[in-house]
């Protein structure tokens, strides 16, 4: 009897929600026509096409061989380069130099140079026939003031500086001529031996 006395509890009102005139149904999407297709593949083509192009293009400019330069165009110009940077920096200079001047008779007669000391390489030059006599004790001296230059810090006036740049500029002259001469003096050689070979055939 008491709960049936009781008042019933009052529910809130709901808030107002949204309009719904303006709820649309779904959104149809457009369909694409052929010829919107056909664009499309053709553009992707094309760009395929283009890329392909440039990736063969860079192979084979990676593949294209490089002017060689000759090993005592190479050993000059870089003597030039030591004499004129080098103005306040004699170790610097006779680095410079003497690395120009290995790397010329490394190449010029397959005698290696690197990590080498002056006189084992001196040594080796002169086990292989690549220098010897004059030539060889040329080189030698000349090594030996670059090496009192590194290692001694003797130091260097501008007139021995252009002494040293000469010396070797004429050392690569002479040696230059000496390589050229060697293939003619073994071809010589080799027809002088045939020539003897068939006169002594009966």
């Amino acid at each position: 009897m008491l709960l049936a006395q009781m008042p019933a509890p009052q529910i809130p009102e709901l808030p107002a929600g949204p309009a719904l005139d303006r709820v649309r149904g779904p959104v149809e999407m457009a369909q694409l026509q052929a010829w919107q297709i056909g664009l499309m593949a053709g553009l992707a083509v094309v760009l395929c096409a283009c890329l392909a192009w440039g990736l063969a293009r860079g192979r084979r400019a990676r593949r294209r061989p490089t002017a060689s330069v000759a090993p005592h165009v190479a050993a000059l110009a870089e003597l030039e380069a030591a004499a004129a940077h080098t103005t306040n920096d004699d170790e610097r200079f006779a680095v410079l130099s003497s690395g120009a001047l290995r790397r010329y008779l490394e190449a010029r007669s397959g005698c290696p140079a690197a990590q080498k000391t002056t006189r084992e390489w001196l040594d080796r030059l002169e086990e292989q026939a690549v220098l010897e006599g004059d030539a060889l004790a040329a080189l030698s001296e000349w090594m030996q003031h670059c090496d009192r230059v590194k290692f001694a810090r003797a130091s260097l006036s501008a007139a021995q500086r252009t002494e040293l740049t000469s010396c070797a500029q004429t050392l690569i002259h002479q040696f230059e001529q000496r390589f050229d001469a060697e293939p003619a003096k073994r071809t010589e050689s080799a027809s002088c031996t045939q020539g003897g070979a068939e006169d002594r055939q009966p």
